[in-house]
């Protein structure tokens, strides 16, 4: 055994239901977007449902630029559960407080978490990103109060 966890950032930290709806949202789009070609459609799915072809194309593939930076250029690999998992943990955490914190302005405070994912001037760049994907979820749910989310499955059991 090593004391030093070779995957962290998963370890539950609270429950989805405790979150607001942007910060939940934000989660679970993450999730979606690192889950399979089916969860990465239906992610496209909501961003055209909200805002039409163009504009849901526009906020999708901010979305997905923000996601490849988290995935090729974050200090460690970045963890996150499964799409229908109830909980969340520490890098879901900072992601979607990342996406608020920008949304609302708060760029300062936005960056000085997105250090704790990825270094310099690549922290600057995830907050642009950040910033228009807080701001596209705030116009998507304060339309619908309640997130699409494109998903016909089941739900699993969580861990």
């Amino acid at each position: 055994m090593n004391i030093y966890e070779e995957f962290r950032g998963a370890a539950p930290v609270g429950q989805l239901e405790e979150l607001p709806l942007l910060e939940m949202t934000a989660i679970i789009y993450f999730r979606m977007m690192a889950g399979s070609f089916e969860t990465r459609k239906a992610l496209e799915k909501d961003f055209a449902l909200a805002f039409g072809i163009d504009h849901g194309g526009y906020y999708f593939k901010r979305f997905e630029e923000f996601f490849v930076c988290l995935a090729t250029k974050s200090r460690r690999k970045v963890m996150h559960h499964e799409v229908k998992c109830t909980c969340f943990g520490g890098d879901e955490s900072i992601i979607a407080n990342m996406i608020s914190l920008a949304a609302i302005g708060d760029i300062k405070d936005a960056e000085l978490l997105a250090y704790n994912l990825v270094s310099g001037d690549m922290a600057v760049s995830l907050i642009a990103h950040a910033e228009n994907i807080g701001l596209a979820l705030r116009i998507m749910l304060e339309r619908y109060p309640v997130p699409i989310f494109s998903l016909s499955q089941k739900p699993p059991t969580t861990h």
